[in-house]
């Protein structure tokens, strides 16, 4: 169904979500803001990256460790069967690789996804009824 990376990272986002609440905006900027938060937290949650498909936090620690790793051996050989020409060689720019990125739909799923984001939205209208969204409702019904 699901682990706990994906389970702990959206509970984290949807927590953020709530206590964006607290902050001294008014309420349309503290939803708007909270929404963006849940947003981004479901999105690093189904992010997969790199050949293999993995979590950003796994494919960030392999950069990283390959980054400080020693390089031990280098071959600095011109390659054969290329003409050498007397002209001055200017250096490329190596082009910019983009690597695989994947959503993990299929490992996830739809359900905790919805979970979260109908528990945000049922604190926001409630805080919303405590701070005169009762009285709203009531001058439509009226």
């Amino acid at each position: 169904m699901f682990n706990d990376r994906d389970l702990g990272i959206l509970g984290a986002g949807a927590f953020l979500a709530v206590l964006s609440l607290f902050l001294p905006l008014p309420f349309v900027g503290k939803m708007v803001l909270g929404f963006l938060v849940l947003i981004g937290f479901m999105a690093v949650a189904l992010l997969r990256l790199g050949p293999d498909r993995i979590p950003p936090e796994v494919w960030l620690m392999r950069r990283l460790r390959y980054a400080r790793q020693t390089r031990y051996y280098v071959n600095q050989q011109e390659q054969t069967g290329r003409k050498q020409t007397k002209e001055k060689k200017t250096r490329e720019k190596p082009a910019l690789r983009l690597h695989p990125v994947d959503l993990a739909w299929d490992e996830i799923g739809i359900y905790p996804l919805l979970s979260a984001l109908l528990g945000v939205l049922g604190i926001y209208f409630l805080v919303w009824l405590k701070q005169g969204g009762a009285d709203e409702l009531a001058m439509w019904f009226q």
